[in-house]
Order: structure tokens, then sequence, then C-alpha cells
């Protein structure tokens, strides 16, 4: 069986990782998943969505990527919109997906055309258990997330402004009654 490939994310421009190195917190709760985490193995769990499983047409983008974004969507109450705009502007974000300082993160249509092939296959309650899955080692390696109710999910002590001020976005302390885990 072939390997297999994605669209190339990963720290691939000019700047490489010098610039996230001096500007993103060493303790920030966002560099402490991406380094926590086991993404290759939600990879994984997500290619049977996908047709051709990654190994035949146009390389997709790596599914992990769109779980990261679905989970930043979740921990700071964001829409897909605000989420994609939060990405392409916060750099702890950028640096959370894997992506090149000056690459463009996916855009809201892609979260929504990712979380409706979950769906269609009927698997709500997969996708509710790798998020939940994710929450978890956070919250064992430490990582403080506050409850659903509280709008703002994510604490850190990495300073900054948060996302709620880059992008001027509902992630200051709206929530969405009805919401479970970005859906």
């Amino acid at each position: 069986m072939a390997t297999p490939r994605f669209q190339k994310s990963e720290l691939d421009s000019f700047y490489g990782d010098y610039l996230y190195q001096n500007i993103v917190p060493q303790g920030h709760f966002l560099r402490q998943l991406r380094e926590l985490v086991p993404w290759q193995r939600f990879t994984y769990r997500l290619l049977k969505y996908y047709r051709g499983k990654g190994q035949v047409g146009r390389p997709p983008i790596d599914p992990a990527i769109v779980l990261k974004m679905l989970l930043l969507s979740y921990l700071y109450n964001l829409s897909e919109r605000q989420v994609e705009e939060l990405c392409n502007y916060y750099l702890p974000a950028k640096y959370f997906l894997g992506l090149a300082i000056d690459a463009q993160a996916p855009d809201h249509a892609t979260l929504t055309v990712f979380k409706e092939r979950i769906l269609e296959n009927g698997k709500l309650r997969a996708y509710e258990r790798m998020l939940t899955e994710i929450i978890r080692i956070a919250q064992e390696a430490g990582i403080v997330l506050a409850s659903a109710a509280g709008g703002q999910h994510a604490q850190h002590s990495g300073g900054g402004s948060g996302p709620g001020e880059a992008t001027g976005g509902r992630g200051s302390g709206a929530s969405r009654p009805g919401c479970s885990l970005g859906l």
C-alpha cells in the first residue's frame, strides 16, 4: 500500500522555524499542544474519510491540520471564518498548525467540507472522541482548559494578546448554546 501524501505545509518557507522560535513563547499552550499531542495518530484515523486516502489525485491538506483548526474553533468559541482569520494572523496558531509563516491556513469552506464529510459517514461520535482525547492529553500534561460554558476554553500563560483580540471574534466570552466540540 502506498504512503499517503499531503500538501506541503511544515515550515516550507524562506524563514523556516526562525521567526516562530523568536516570537512564540516557549510556554505558550499552543506550542505545548503541538509538541505533546501525537497528531500523526489522528491523521491516519481521519484518512479513511478521504477519497483516494491521500494516495491518488491532488494531495489533500493533512487532516490533522484541519482537526487542529476545529480544535481552535472549539477552544476559542470561533466560527469557521473566524478560525481561518485567527490561523492566518495569529502566529502562535499558525505555528500550532505547522504552517510556514508565509502560508495561508485552509479556508472556512475546507473546514465545513471536512466536518460534513465526517458527519455524512455518521461519525459524529468518533469526531467528538478525537477532540475529547486531545483535550484529555492536554489536561493530563497540565495545560489548563476552562469549562465549555465559560466562553474562551483555553487558558495559558503565554502572554500577549489572545485570539479574541487578534480577530475581534467571539472568543472573548460569548458562548454558542447547543454547540458541541465545534459542531
